[in-house]
Formats: structure tokens, sequence, C-alpha cells
């Protein structure tokens, strides 16, 4: 009686706590048996982090008899994982540690029939290993709109470091992710070693052929087939630079030299724009103008760069570290117009404070302005003493940040505050002036909050701007929306601005961009609000830890808690929304999917007086192994799990109601 009166208990606290959110539908996950062979830990350096990104292999083009939205996804060309070690070790003596960044890619063919079609294995395209350690990366997915309505490409810019005598020279070497072509030299390796090279190293396990293998990869630059184990040797040899894979591609790249040699701690990239900062520095960033061609891609060549300083450091823009986060936002006021978005967290004794601000210069380049746009604290009072290593971690680490066309999204991860940046033009009616506006609007996220409550780890924007996608350390989903108003009157709806030649972003008037914020406590369409969800079928809590302290909070030794590890780990690494053309998508034409998405297209047509985007939007998660996970957004579901999500969530409290019930039947057996 006792135990049933405690799981009816239980299952009544699950089914009112139950989230109220309806689950986007998982209708795609690899199988186990698609795994990439992970890196061996032995070549891996001590402060070595990973890095991954997916992005598609190229955009659908306009052509004259169809028009397209620049963020659609061509399925012929597959996706790509991108995965970087920040520290590899070589067999160098003038060169012990290095980076590594390998590019994958994937066929898409599974998207047109998730269910019946075959997912392939990733295939390896290009391994290459950095001169040293990589210090900082940003993936530039901006893709602005040149004057030939070509499309900058995207580019990811990695920052390493290259010790010097006595001091330290920062390089970044920016890869052009449209830029994957045939090696000049593959052919010529490939009549040298025979078509057969990569079977034969494959199945050698002789030591002797292993050396020679290790040899000719290097010397061909041919990369061995990527799931054997003596591959790591092949890329940590004395000789080896870079190889590619069966195909023959390698990614272009360009190196450029940052000036000076005190550590870099904020680094970003915006078309051809560097925008970085340095520790003990005279100013508070600095910013480097990178050679280009008139479609966008960087040009080889350091005398052309030219470099423009940031204001004076003050008293108040002295806190440069891991807590703060640059951007470049995009403007077209007069003359050589910077916009600079900063996003500062510091912490005190019992108080987290962060806030957010916009430099920008006037006509005279040294001259900067300072303007304060949000700040926030957040008392913790006495619960810094119940925090975990792994927590406080959290609470210094930087801000997640995602940049996409005019819009960019950041979150610190020890607050439930989102922040949006947009940037649009206004003009009065009548009037020939053009005021620039960089609005900014703040949302409070349920579910994925503060201290002691599941921790978003990753973020991703589609390119709309208009969805946001969370990822917790438990690897729980959060999808978010907002409005996508009349690009008419205000251009946030990133594929119709870019896709209608007539409304190109308006050339600013008015030397100055004007801040649009709301005040405290008021919202509106521009605001994130919670819409789809989904979680594991077998969550477990994602919150490891891994010392013994006892606080009001946390109530047990870690003895009884779940196993220790060293810091937080979730499966997933990296989120990605991805649109894909309907003709490219067999479906259908009579599913429920469908009739949802046609009844969502004529709201938003109804809403806004625009024809609503026709694409298919899918969200996939890259978990560390490679593996993928796809959910479909034009189609949802009630959750069907109640109680299990409950019970891992309030472990604490199961175990209370255990023990109570345990000794209640306990002194009923004893005295019966």
């Amino acid at each position: 009686m006792l135990l049933a009166v405690g799981a009816a208990y239980v299952f009544v606290l699950a089914w009112f706590n139950r989230q109220p959110i309806p689950t986007t539908r998982l209708v795609h996950e690899t199988d186990s048996s698609l795994q990439l062979r992970e890196t061996d830990a032995a070549f891996l350096g001590s402060k070595n982090r990973n890095a991954h990104w997916l992005e598609p292999g190229r955009y659908l083009a306009s052509t004259e008899s169809v028009e397209q939205p620049p963020g659609v996804a061509d399925v012929d060309y597959g996706l790509l994982h991108i995965r970087l070690h920040t520290e590899y070790k070589t067999v160098r003596k003038d060169e012990p540690l290095g980076g590594l960044l390998k590019v994958y890619r994937k066929n898409l063919q599974f998207v047109k029939d998730s269910q019946q079609a075959h997912e392939g294995q990733w295939e390896l395209l290009f391994v290459d290993r950095l001169p040293g350690p990589v210090k900082l990366t940003h993936l530039d997915r901006t893709r602005l709109r040149n004057e030939d309505g070509t499309y900058a490409p995207r580019k990811l810019a990695v920052l390493y470091y290259t010790p010097k005598n006595e001091s330290t020279v920062y390089r970044t070497r920016i890869y052009d992710l449209e830029q994957l072509s045939r090696a000049s030299f593959f052919d010529s390796a490939m009549r040298e070693v025979g078509e057969s090279w990569w079977e034969r190293g494959r199945r050698t396990t002789n030591p002797q052929d292993v050396i020679e293998v290790v040899k000719t990869a290097a010397a061909h630059h041919l990369c061995p087939d990527d799931g054997v184990k003596f591959a790591d040797s092949v890329y940590a040899s004395g000789k080896f630079t870079y190889c590619v894979g069966r195909s023959g591609l390698v990614m272009d790249h360009v190196d450029f030299a940052l000036p000076g040699t005190l550590e870099v701690v904020e680094f970003s990239l915006r078309g051809n724009t560097l925008l970085y900062s340095r520790v003990d520095d005279v100013v508070r960033f600095r910013i480097l103008e990178l050679p280009a061609t008139a479609g966008g891609a960087l040009v080889a060549d350091e005398t052309q760069v030219t470099q423009t300083l940031g204001p004076a450091l003050s008293e108040f823009l002295r806190d440069v570290g891991s807590q703060s986060y640059l951007v470049q936002l995009h403007s077209t006021r007069p003359g050589h117009s910077i916009d600079v978005f900063l996003a500062r967290g510091s912490t005190t004794s019992d108080t987290f404070y962060f806030s957010f601000s916009l430099f920008q210069n006037s006509t005279l380049p040294q001259k900067w302005t300072h303007k304060l746009m949000k700040r926030y604290r957040l008392p913790v009072h006495q619960q810094f003493s119940g925090l975990s290593r792994d927590e406080l971690r959290l609470v210094n680490d930087a801000p997640l940040c995602e940049q996409v066309g005019l819009t960019t999204a950041l979150y610190f991860k020890a607050t439930d505050i989102a922040v949006a940046v947009d940037t649009e033009w206004f003009r009065d009616r009548g009037s020939s002036n053009v005021t620039q506006l960089q609005r900014i609007r703040e949302s409070r996220l349920p579910y994925v909050s503060t201290l002691n409550s599941p921790v978003a780890v990753n973020m991703t924007l589609d390119e709309s701007g208009a969805l946001l996608a969370m990822s917790t350390v438990d690897d729980e989903l959060f999808i978010f929306t907002r409005a996508q108003a009349s690009s008419l009157k205000r251009i946030l709806d990133y594929r119709r601005y870019f896709r209608d030649g007539r409304i190109l972003p308006w050339v600013a008037t008015e030397p100055k961009s004007s801040i649009d914020a709301l005040e405290e406590g008021e919202t509106d369409i521009f605001n994130w609000q919670l819409k789809l969800t989904w979680q594991p079928s077998t969550m477990m809590a994602g919150v490891h830890w891994d010392d013994n302290f006892l606080s009001p909070d946390n109530p047990f030794p870690a003895a009884q808690r779940f196993p220790m590890t060293s810091q937080q780990e979730s499966t997933t690494t990296c989120l990605r929304f991805l649109h894909f053309d309907p003709t490219q998508i067999s479906r259908d034409p009579g599913s429920k999917a469908d009739a949802v998405s046609g009844t969502a297209r004529a709201a938003a047509t109804a809403a806004t007086g625009d024809p609503a985007p026709t694409d298919i939007i899918r969200l996939l998660a890259l978990s560390t192994s490679g593996t993928l996970r796809m959910w479909e957004l034009n189609s949802h579901e009630q959750s069907p799990h109640v109680l299990w999500p409950f019970v891992t969530e309030h472990w604490g409290l199961m175990f209370m109601l255990a023990a109570v019930v345990s000794c209640c039947i306990y002194n009923e057996r004893r005295w019966t």
C-alpha cells in the first residue's frame, strides 16, 4: 500500500511538472557502426580542446528560372564535418605541439527519406597540421551579398601561436569553406603509388610496412585510411604538413601574422575584417582589414593589410579575458564606419555582472564612442561556497555566440538571459535621412536557466536569424523562435533580405548608429519564445560532480552521486540548422508534416504580408563520435516521457522518498 501511494505521489508530481511545450520529432539517428575513430589520447597535449563544426558542402544558387534564397543547402554536395584539435604532439624538436584540423564529408541522401535511405560513412577529405598550438577559433557564417549578386564565402579563422626566441608570434590561418578544389599534385601522386595504396595501408600489420606507409603519406601528401590505428603517427611525423583523402580535395587557406607579441584573448572574423584584443594592450581592441577580391576571397598579401586601433584602454574597459567577447556588427554609416559589439562579464565575491556595449568610430578613424546597451547583475550570495569546480568554471566561461547575416546572438552560461542584436535601418516618411539602428533584445529562457539547472553548452542560429537552438549538458534540446517582420518595414528575414535586390540595406546618412532597446520587463515580437523541446528517451543527469562538499543545495556527498569526472561532458558537440529545397526532398504530398507546414506558411503570409519561405528546415546535432541526430521542425508531438525525466532531474527527492517509504515498510513489518 505504501509503495502504491509513493508511486502515485511521484506520478502526480511528474504530471504537473511536465513541460507544456510540444516536442520536436527525431526523424533520423546514425547507427553506432558509423562512428569515427577517436584520436589516440597519447598524441594530444594536456591542454587540448576539441572543436567541431557542421556545414553544408554548398548552397543552392539561383538560376534564370528559379530564384533561391541563399541559405538553402544543396543536398547533392553533402555535409561537411570539421574537427580541430588545439594541441597535437609532433616529433619535430622545434615544433613539439601543433594544431590538427580534419575535414570530413558525408552525403545527405538520408535527408530525402530518413526512414529508408542508407547513411554513408564520413569520408576524410583533408587534414592540415598547423605550425603551433591553437589559441582561438571563429567561424564566419555572415555570407553578405556582393554587388554582383554573389555571396561572400564562409570562412573558418584559426588563431595559433609559435614561440620565437623569448617572444610569441601569433598568426591566423583562414580556411575558405567554399573552396574545396582538387589538389594539383594528386593525379601524379596516384600514378606513383597506385590506386590500391589505401587498401594496402588499411591491411598493413607488419611494423616495417607501417613505416613505409607513414613515409609515403608524408612525402606525397596522401592521408591514410582514417580508421587505421597508425593514422595519428602519420599526422605527427616530422615531414607531415597536410594530406588529402581519396577524393584529392584540398581546402584553400591563407595565413596572416598579427602585429605584436602580447597574448591574444579575443578574436573574431567578419568578411575580410579581423577583430582581436590583447592582454595589457594600450587599446581595447585592434582591427585588421585583410586584402580580398571583389567576391570576398582573401588574398595572401600581408603588405596590403591595414590596421585600425580601437579606443584607448580605460578603467571600465580594463577587464580583458575569458568572460568577454568582441564581434563586429554590420554597418553602412558614412565613411570607414565600424560598429563593434562587446559582451563583458565579471565576478565578485557574491555577484556575477554582465553587460553589453556598442563601440563605433566616427569619420575620423581614431575617434571612438562607447555606449552601454544593457547591464545586469546576478546575485549568488552564499551559493559560491556550494558550487562544484565545474559550475565555477561555467561562471567564468566565455559566452556562447553565433552570428549570421545581420543577427548576433549571445548567451552567458551562468544566466538565463539570451541577447539578440539585429542591424536595421529606419527612415521617416517624407525624409531622406536614414538612421542605422542596432536593435538589442534580451529574453529570459525557460528551462535553460541559472546555476544548478541544465546548462546550455551548444547554440546555433539559422540563416534567417529567427530560429535559435540550444542543447544542454544532458543533451536536452530547446528551440526558440521569434517573429519575422515585413522586410519592407524592418529587415530581419535574412532570406528575403538577400533574395530581393531592391531591398538591399539602405546606406545610412546619419554619422552614428542608434540603439533600439526596451525598458526592463518589456517584450515585443523580437524576443525569443520557446517553441519546441526534445529529451533523450534514457536521459541521465549531465552534471558530474568532482568534489565532496556539502551545501543546502547539494545535500549528498559525491560518493552518493553519479560517477565522478573531471568536467562536465555532453555527447553533443555542435548544432546546425539546415534549409532544404522541397524539390530535392522526396516526401509524401499528403503527409501530416506537409499539412502542418502548409498551415504555418499561410499563417506567416497573413501576418506579415510577405510570401512565406517554402523551404524545409531540419536541425542536426553532431556527437563526439561523429554520429548525427536529425529533427524535423515542420511537425511536432507531445513528449511521451513524463515520469522518467522527472525522476532523473529530481533524484535527490526520489532518494529521500525511497528512504522514508523504506523506513515505514520496515517499521510496519517489524510490529506485525
